[in-house]
């Protein structure tokens, strides 16, 4: 249990009428404008036009950044909305100061200890909504943001000058077991409340091979009860599209939860779990208020225009180019406007540009880059180019090799960059070798190892070293020049009686004129 998880309660007068006197609700943040749900859920992550002098090593990691970004777009609005609406709704019948709320308690314990058969269910219209979409649309990541919105974990002390303990579970995210089966689902949910809360249950219930799955399900319907539990997702429901009864089982498990304690449910899948939910909920029976919502790829409008808005900005290549018409065009060609799609193709396509030393982006180059990477996704890509639901559903996911395709880059660009340091380091060792012939040559011309490593280092700043004969040469007549000694002036005035007057050529002359016949001419 992480306590720093856990918020306090702090209650706000409610507007809406219904919403009020109910702790559950009133604890909850304050319902937000279309504005203040832009400004929640944006993210652009830092980006500064420097970096892309940064060498290659370095970009290979800033372009994960991209990942992280997140544009708002219409359906992001909406699915706010619903889940503000469906969270408050769930809390209205489940208020913890009525008496209707403590018998509910009652009668669910009352369930668990007698006996227990699959006659407790019931088929009535279930609370809540599902998502459907093609992977990589931003389902989940969408569910998660706004989530992320709200805390998760809320405790209760006091409500109005009133002793009120309570902990209030908000939301609660699960994701389908592969097998579909529901003890698995219902462990999960152990396991889950388990580590949010400090509790037990899992080692209560969830261990024990005793306990079938028809008295499981009663047990963590009577949790969700108890802690308050606001909104219930479940995540991936295409793994209830396997034989047998057991996607009609959980499907059932589902509905009472939500009939039997108003929890509202939000379930998510690709287009493949649409069989199984039209086979096992009626289609005039779906919806339950808030309606189905499908989240389906972008279209070629202005939305995917200022998706691509946001994120072109964010390129490291040295050479970064303006967004045209080609690009939006090639762009929602390759990722047929999967928004996972075309980030990732976008940081491939920068790999790429930055590996192979070109350093801007083209259209021709994110061509050859989904040619290379999206192999494997192009029947994918196909299906839902026709638009066809039949062709879609084919495919529970659409897989992109992401991670495989960034390790192909990423061993591209260390090919490159090895070859170009074996290069460098082979120049930098014949330099050296040229150098320390060179040395051994003006050793021999007469000059020191001081001098003649003095010199080739005055030839070496001034001209590159590629020839032998060249800096030899070169250096042996810079030591000539280092040796000539400077001329100096001295201001000084000279007088017939100074030393420097009396042998200049001109007083030697003189005085050769001067000396008598038979005196000895003495030149100094």
């Amino acid at each position: 249990m992480n306590v720093s998880q856990f918020t306090k309660a702090h209650y706000s007068e409610q507007v809406i009428k219904e919403y009020q006197n109910n702790p559950l609700i009133e604890a909850l943040p304050p319902i937000l404008s279309k504005q203040e749900v832009i400004e929640k859920l944006s993210y652009y992550p830092h980006f500064d036009e420097s970096e892309r002098q940064l060498d290659s090593h370095y970009r290979f990691h800033l372009v994960q950044r991209i990942f992280s970004m997140f544009q708002v777009l219409p359906y992001h609005l909406d699915l706010e909305s619903r889940l503000s609406r469906l969270l408050r709704q769930g809390y209205l019948s489940r208020n913890p100061l009525s008496s209707s709320y403590s018998a509910s308690l009652v009668s669910g314990h009352e369930k668990i200890t007698s006996s227990v058969d699959q006659s407790w269910f019931n088929n009535s219209v279930p609370r809540g909504f599902t998502i459907i979409g093609p992977s990589g649309t931003g389902k989940s990541t969408a569910i998660a943001k706004i989530l992320d919105q709200l805390p998760q974990t809320i405790i209760h002390s006091k409500y109005r000058n009133t002793d009120f303990n309570f902990t209030q579970l908000v939301w609660l995210r699960l994701e389908c077991p592969h097998d579909g089966s529901v003890k698995g689902l219902v462990n999960q949910f152990f396991i889950t409340v388990d580590g949010l809360l400090g509790t037990s249950y899992f080692d209560k219930f969830g261990r024990s091979n005793k306990l079938s799955v028809n008295t499981l399900m009663p047990i963590m319907t009577q949790v969700c009860s108890s802690i308050g539990l606001g909104i219930l997702v479940i995540d991936e429901i295409q793994h209830l599209s396997l034989r047998g009864v057991g996607s009609k089982l959980m499907l059932n498990f589902f509905t009472t939860l939500s009939n039997s304690i108003g929890i509202p449910l939000v379930l998510i899948g690709t287009p493949s779990a649409m069989g199984v939910l039209q086979r096992e909920f009626r289609q005039a029976r779906r919806g339950s208020g808030q309606g189905d919502l499908v989240m389906d790829r972008l279209e070629k409008d202005e939305y995917w225009h200022l998706f691509l808005e946001a994120i072109w900005d964010y390129q490291w290549v040295r050479t970064p180019v303006e967004l045209s018409s080609e690009f939006i065009e090639v762009m929602y060609l390759e990722s047929q406007g999967i928004i996972d799609i075309a980030l990732k193709l976008f940081v491939l396509a920068q790999i790429r540009a930055i590996s192979s030393n070109k350093e801007v982006l083209s259209v021709p180059l994110i061509q050859q880059v989904a040619r290379d990477n999206l192999k494997l996704v192009q029947p994918m890509l196909a299906a839902l180019k026709s638009g066809e639901a039949s062709k879609i559903s084919q495919y529970e996911d659409i897989y992109f090799p992401f991670e495989e395709a960034f390790e192909n880059e990423k061993i591209r660009m260390e090919k490159s960059n090895f070859i170009k340091v074996m290069k460098q380091n082979q120049a930098a060792n014949d330099i050296t070798q040229i150098k320390e012939e060179a040395l051994f040559r003006l050793n021999l011309l007469g000059l020191s190892k001081e001098k003649a490593k003095k010199a080739i280092n005055g030839v070496s700043k001034n001209q590159s070293i590629n020839d032998l004969q060249e800096l030899v040469k070169s250096a042996f007549q810079f030591s000539l020049q280092d040796r000539m000694p400077e001329k100096k002036s001295v201001d000084i005035e000279e007088s017939e009686d100074d030393l420097r007057t009396i042998v200049s050529p001109q007083s030697n002359n003189a005085y050769k004129q001067a000396a008598p016949p038979g005196t000895m001419n003495v030149s100094i």
